[in-house]
């Protein structure tokens, strides 16, 4: 009686999908998100119990024919795929602090993939949160650890998080006008704009299926990342694509005209690398012939690669990015599009690593000075020689007056140098961009973050450092140093809370919205969240001026 027992027991587990065979059925089916392209199965980060999918391509390989083209929607597949490893990160060379480039699935044409983190597939209309890498424009990509967005829904459960590859350097600007053939390609110098609205396309068509709102899609980057971000919302053809933007350390003056292009060089260096003398032959060169070309070949007999010759989108392309993205702002464009623009208080400090020979990481007391050396001579007196060449009498006396001010005159001058870089590289950039916003009656929120890492004493709160307290990883110190777990809750949640709300205030701190008489910005140091008016307005005014030279 008890064997015949036991057999139906057995025989009812196994019909239920409770013993083995069903059972991993019925949890893929859990697993699973059923989108337009195909029903791509993820699966849970055991630590954080997150549901990632990673590597689900939102348009057609831009490969073969479709090099230098605009972005093709995928074919619609009802075909299963696994969607458990990160795709191919966007062509680049290795460089330490872009490990994306060291992704497993290697670096290549064939990269527009995007990641999906959430909690529960059974839930609806959870706000989404949509992450722009950066990597000036050249490198990065989403397999890097820093980006992991498992971290922030650990956090809330209740929003979804996506992070987007989209074409690099030469293959995401590069500009084909005067190449024959070039007139094929005519959205050659704006090919990562395109790629990023294609992918933002694909989630307003697809997010359903992972329980997010379309209606309620937040975009956020940081660096070239925070230029997306804020040209998204200074683009014509993005309106209705998300709702609201969050631009870290980035912004729409990140751009280039024809002159710049012209200037860069990038399409002369390419055809001489390649001995191409028309598009049909550019197209005709082997994906492996022409990564180890753009990433290896030496230019000048120092190292320089095609890689190193990278572009910006193109200002100019009505609709993507208009002549004047500013005025753009200013006319309207992007009003219904919730904004929180900021930049960090010693950004180009970040260079002082990137210029050098030494990662930061191994630097020792010969590294450092190696590395400041450099840091100087190509970053920090260059700011100061190019604003004095370019001001007017009246504008220099500006200058005078800023380097006399009472918080720069003390500092050494490869920090009063570096501090121009600040204001005339990031701060002015965003103070306008929040001013046009706000004037044209966009809600807009401002911050200043200023939390020092402890990794050396003059990196300050570099350029990056506040990303790992935005996705709450704090394992992540590259740029940021130890990061204070209370102050990654608070700065998480204001940025999650934006997401969801369009207000970024946290408990009891209200965070006031930025308009042009109060500048009311949000302040974070390592002692919290204060609102202020108008830090350094001071250097703010006295640099004013200078707009007309860098807002360009």
């Amino acid at each position: 009686m008890k064997k015949k027992l036991l057999f139906i027991l057995l025989s009812a587990c196994f019909a239920l999908g409770l013993c083995g065979c069903g059972g991993a059925g019925t949890d893929e089916a859990k697993l699973t998100a059923d989108c337009q392209n195909g029903n791509f199965v993820g699966e849970v980060d055991k630590e954080t119990d997150v549901i990632a999918f990673k590597g689900i391509p939102y348009a057609k390989s831009p490969t073969g024919d479709l090099r230098w083209k605009a972005p093709q929607a995928p074919e619609d597949s009802d075909e299963t795929f696994e969607a458990k490893e990160f795709g191919k990160t966007a062509t680049q060379y290795s460089w330490h602090s872009e490990p994306a480039g060291e992704n497993e699935a290697g670096v290549g044409e064939d990269c527009l993939t995007l990641n999906v983190w959430t909690k529960d597939m059974d839930a609806e209309n959870k706000p989404v949160m949509v992450y722009i890498h950066g990597g000036g424009f050249a490198w990065g990509g989403t397999a890097d650890p820093l980006y992991n967005g498992s971290t922030i829904v650990e956090q809330h459960e209740d929003v979804i998080v996506v992070s987007m590859n989209y074409r690099l350097g030469m293959f995401g600007e590069i500009d084909f006008s005067k190449v024959q053939g070039g007139e094929d390609f005519p959205d050659s110098k704006n090919l990562s704009m395109l790629d990023l609205m294609q992918g933002l396309t694909w989630i307003q068509e697809n997010i359903t299926s992972f329980g997010g709102d379309p209606e309620n899609v937040t975009i956020f980057g940081e660096s070239a990342g925070g230029a997306f971000a804020s040209l998204l919302t200074a683009s014509p053809d993005a309106q209705g694509l998300f709702n609201r933007a969050i631009a870290e350390s980035g912004c729409v003056n990140l751009t280039f005209d024809q002159e710049d292009f012209d200037a860069t060089g990038t399409t002369e260096a390419l055809l001489e690398a390649t001995g191409a003398k028309n598009m049909d032959d550019l197209m005709a060169i082997p994906e492996e012939e022409l990564i180890r070309i753009y990433t290896e070949e030496d230019l000048d007999g120092e190292g320089t690669t095609l890689n190193d010759l990278y572009n910006m989108p193109y200002r100019g392309q009505e609709g993507i990015v208009e002549e004047d993205p500013y005025e753009t702002l200013r006319s309207g464009v992007g009003k219904d599009v919730d904004l929180m623009i900021g930049t960090n208080a010693d950004e180009w400090r970040y260079w002082i690593n990137e210029m050098g020979d030494v990662e930061m990481t191994e630097m020792d007391e010969e590294g450092i000075e190696e590395n400041m050396a450099v840091y100087e001579e190509a970053v920090a007196a260059e700011k100061k020689e190019e604003a004095y060449a370019v001001a007017s009498d009246r504008d220099k006396e500006n200058l005078d007056k800023f380097f006399q001010l009472e918080q720069i005159k003390d500092l050494d001058e490869i920090w009063q140098n570096t501090e121009l870089g600040n204001e005339t590289g990031f701060r002015m950039g965003a103070i306008e961009a929040a001013s046009c916003h706000a004037e044209a009656g966009g809600n807009t929120y401002m911050y200043y973050f200023d939390i020092p890492s402890d990794n050396f004493d003059f990196v300050g709160a570099c350029h990056a450092s506040e990303v790992a307290y935005v996705f709450h990883n704090e394992d992540e110190t590259g740029f940021s140093g130890t990061v204070d777990k209370d102050l990654a809750d608070q700065i998480c949640e204001a940025w999650v809370n934006f997401a969801k709300t369009g207000d970024p205030s946290v408990g009891d701190i209200k965070w006031t919205k930025y308009n042009i008489d109060e500048r009311n910005t949000m302040v974070i140091t390592k002692d919290g969240l204060k609102i202020e008016s108008d830090p350094l307005g001071d250097q703010r005014q006295l640099l004013q001026p200078f707009a007309k030279y860098y807002l360009k």
